[in-house]
């Protein structure tokens, strides 16, 4: 790094980071640690991005050697920040929580521990105490935006929704704009969770006007044009002909079967992973990032991915992609000998089905899909990362859903080709909640699993899913989300325009 200054290669770690180049970015972080190993913004991003590659044993080593080093109040919330993450990460909730709750006794009130406190009890399900921790700050005068999200979280689903509905009403209106603005990623959260707790008493006008106001606060702009010319490169390059002209992947002898689970997100996704883990020889990995790396790495321009004919990829470059994808992925299942299917259910991985049959021809792929509208309500409501910039509008989300069928239906038929030979298992949302055994028994048929009562009790697991559906899929499959757009009839006609043809008018609900 001798033509850059610390400055320049932090940003540019950082950069890369965002872009979901992590590998890049570490290779950047590597060196800077290196040089500065206990300074805060250095340690946070290097165990960042240490996080987002699965190396979490590594990443909360460093966290933990960097915070024996670091006495300034503030500077030690930015590491535990991190290393809360890693930890979650590594299942390890219980000291993560006991680490906190230490930190918090030795810098007293610090909203943000608070806060952070708070999550981790939900993602351990221990609701009372996620309350309890809030009304203790709230005693301590520091409500805030953040903490307000995780009571109005926490109480969802209690006979005291209205008390949470009270508080975040009252801090909103105490709240001037200006303030609102400068606090836009928590507010985004709490009316986030304002728009849920009117969902849930029936205020429905009430609720869309909460989860309009807090998408309002995500400075994205959703790109068609851009989706259209990928849509269209990829449907134009990526055939039978040109997958089965190219150099494709050996498949090694006895390795896991990997299994992707995807389609748009809010799906059925997690449930589906939820139900391949709960198999004694199912191992779920989670929601990676690795193969739109692996995607951008192997691209002849990685500038230009989608742009890309597959009879230009590099042979040995593929061989490398595969390797690196097989063995992370076992790694993070323990490299335990009885997995036999490892499941990848990072949702947007569709835009890659492809990429996946040249470098893993043994894959199988699990296509999650759901009532259009209902998908995409559900995508609007649940408050997902910027990275999903169509989720925000209704509109685009309706645009957005029409390229994902598109690509979807383009790419069944290309991977089912006897050329290309990758089985894909049609995994209908509504059908699953109408027949759970059923479609279990089908589902595990597929990825080669015999079937296990314990998939039907896949919420007993006691598995931790870091994702927004994580309150969802601790609970027995329920039926209160489906048809759920027949409530928000009056807020979804410009979604219902967008789907187009996937709607016909004759099931229009919305007055045009």
């Amino acid at each position: 790094m001798p033509t850059m200054s610390t400055k320049e290669a932090f940003a540019q770690a950082r950069a890369f980071s965002e872009q979901g180049q992590y590998r890049a970015a570490l290779a950047i972080t590597r060196q800077l640690h290196r040089s500065q190993p206990h300074f805060p913004p250095i340690v946070a991003l290097h165990v960042s991005v240490l996080v987002r590659l699965h190396r979490t044993a590594e990443a909360i080593r460093i966290a933990r050697s960097a915070l024996r080093h670091i006495t300034h109040k503030q500077h030690r919330v930015i590491v535990i920040n991190t290393l809360v993450d890693a930890m979650t990460q590594a299942g390890d909730l219980d000291d993560a929580i006991t680490m906190v709750r230490d930190e918090i006794e030795r810098q007293g009130d610090v909203a943000v521990l608070y806060s952070g406190l708070g999550h981790l009890y939900l993602l351990e399900d221990r609701k009372d105490e996620a309350v309890a921790i809030v009304e203790e700050a709230r005693e301590r005068g520091m409500m805030n935006a953040a903490l307000a999200s995780i009571y109005g979280r926490a109480l969802l689903r209690s006979d005291r929704t209205q008390d949470a509905i009270e508080l975040i009403e009252g801090l909103r209106d105490e709240t001037d704009d200006e303030q609102m603005e400068r606090e836009s990623g928590n507010w985004f959260k709490a009316l986030n969770a304002l728009g849920h707790l009117y969902d849930r008493v029936k205020r429905y006008d009430d609720a869309i006007e909460a989860f309009t106001k807090s998408n309002s606060m995500i400075p994205v702009t959703y790109n068609e044009e851009q989706t259209s010319a990928i849509t269209r490169d990829l449907i134009h390059l990526w055939t039978p002909e040109s997958i089965s002209d190219s150099a494709r992947v050996p498949v090694p002898e006895g390795a896991p079967t990997p299994v992707f689970v995807m389609g748009m997100p809010r799906s059925g996704t997690t449930l589906t992973e939820q139900i391949i883990d709960a198999h004694p020889e199912g191992f779920g990995a989670g929601e990676l990032g690795l193969i739109t790396e692996l995607f951008r790495q192997c691209a002849p321009d990685p500038n230009m991915p989608f742009s890309a004919d597959p009879k230009g990829y590099d042979p040995s470059a593929l061989r490398e992609a595969a390797r690196v994808y097989r063995e992370e992925t076992f790694a993070l299942a323990g490299k335990d000998p009885n997995v036999r299917v490892i499941t990848d259910k990072a949702p947007m991985n569709f835009w890659y089905m492809g990429f996946i049959s040249m470098i893993l021809p043994d894959a199988r792929i699990v296509l999650c899909t759901r009532e259009p509208r209902d998908n995409c309500l559900s995508c609007f409501f649940q408050a997902l990362n910027p990275g999903h910039m169509y989720s925000f509008d209704l509109e685009s989300c309706g645009l957005y859903y029409r390229h994902h069928v598109e690509i979807c239906e383009h790419f069944k038929g290309v991977l089912r080709d006897d050329r290309v030979g990758v089985p894909v298992f049609d995994n209908v949302y509504e059908e699953t909640i109408a027949d759970q055994e059923a479609k279990t028994r089908a589902l595990l048929d597929f990825v080669g699993l015999g079937f296990d009562e314990a998939c039907l009790r896949f919420h007993e697991s006691g598995r931790v899913a870091l994702t927004l559906s994580n309150d969802q899929v601790r609970q027995p499959i329920y039926k209160s989300s489906t048809k759920r757009y027949e409530r928000y009839a009056g807020h979804i006609g410009a979604l219902e325009r967008a789907l187009g043809d996937l709607i016909p008018e004759s099931e229009r609900v919305s007055a045009g």
